[in-house]
């Protein structure tokens, strides 16, 4: 019986509204795409597909972890977190919750139990 594999890779960068609206990262992007083309063809796989979402950072609450550096909103800033649009559905593997702890931002696997929204509270 044959199976069609299909494996989804995220990558993230920083960036400034100005970068994203003079297109300065176009050309960076581009490059990182065909050598990511090129990769999977030695392996035989192809790139089926690829897309990117830029998210406001302060508005949105998004931050590293300080403890681990995973991306994380923290919802103590934003308890709504995407409020379920569509767009975002996918990135809550990637976006983990988090919230204040003792000064610092913690994400949901960082945080103590007790908090509300620590992985197991």
């Amino acid at each position: 019986m044959k199976h069609i594999a299909i494996w989804k890779y995220f990558s993230s960068f920083e960036t400034t509204s100005e970068e994203i609206d003079s297109s300065a990262f176009d050309n960076k992007l581009e490059q990182v795409e065909s050598e990511i083309r090129a990769l999977l063809s030695k392996h035989g796989l192809k790139l089926l597909s690829q897309e990117g979402r830029f998210i406001p950072m302060e508005k949105m609450s998004t931050c590293y972890c300080d403890s681990c550096g995973h991306l994380m909103i923290n919802r103590d800033e934003n308890p709504a977190r995407f409020d379920g649009s569509p767009l975002y559905a996918d990135l809550e593997f990637v976006i983990l919750d988090g919230g204040n702890h003792e000064g610092r931002s913690l994400c949901q696997e960082c945080l103590p139990i007790s908090h509300r929204w620590g992985l197991f509270s």
